[in-house]
């Protein structure tokens, strides 16, 4: 036994005969001791191993905690109104959908029916007597719309200008989220 620190040697599980005294004496490392090796130890004490009188007090170091929770009651109404919320966000998002795709749909006509047939044929051009490119370039230029009766307002049919793509490219987006959003 080492005579600095018998509870060391206890930890360590080297019980020798002077440990036995040292834990015999000591009511602490008795404690330990059973803590650590059970009832084995008092065999190695030498004492009996002594039951324990059943009482019928409950034991004060056990808290009993309860494990089932309450039961909470469900309402048949909260189910249906959250069930009918849902159905009607659905709708209207189906509505949305189809407005997009709508929208979509209008937009990718009008921006490729101007670039390949050009909106010329629809809307008056300005008269051959202000420049001679009038009633040749239908295309409308969509940045200088409000220049109608200037040569600046039209365009040569089949030409591709960035606000044209602008408009197919938004337009083919407007389309696909439509689709998304019927589903």
């Amino acid at each position: 036994m080492s005579e600095d620190d018998p509870l060391r040697d206890l930890l360590d599980g080297n019980i020798s005969a002077e440990e036995l005294e040292a834990i015999r004496a000591s009511p602490d490392l008795r404690k330990l001791a059973l803590r650590m090796y059970g009832e084995s130890v008092l065999e190695l004490l030498g004492e009996e191993i002594i039951p324990e009188p059943a009482s019928d007090e409950p034991d004060l170091d056990l808290e009993m905690v309860e494990v089932i929770p309450e039961i909470v009651p469900v309402v048949r109404a909260s189910i249906d109104s959250a069930s009918a919320r849902k159905s009607s966000s659905k709708s209207s998002s189906g509505k949305r959908g189809l407005m997009l795709t709508l929208g979509g749909i209008g937009g990718l006509g009008i921006g490729l029916a101007n670039v390949y047939w050009g909106l010329g044929n629809v809307l008056p051009t300005c008269a051959d007597t202000v420049h001679d490119t009038c009633g040749i370039s239908l295309k409308l230029n969509w940045a200088s719309a409000h220049l109608t009766a200037d040569k600046l307002g039209w365009s040569p049919v089949g030409t591709w200008g960035i606000p044209d793509m602008v408009l197919v490219g938004a337009s083919a987006l407007l389309l696909a989220f439509g689709f998304m959003r019927r589903r």
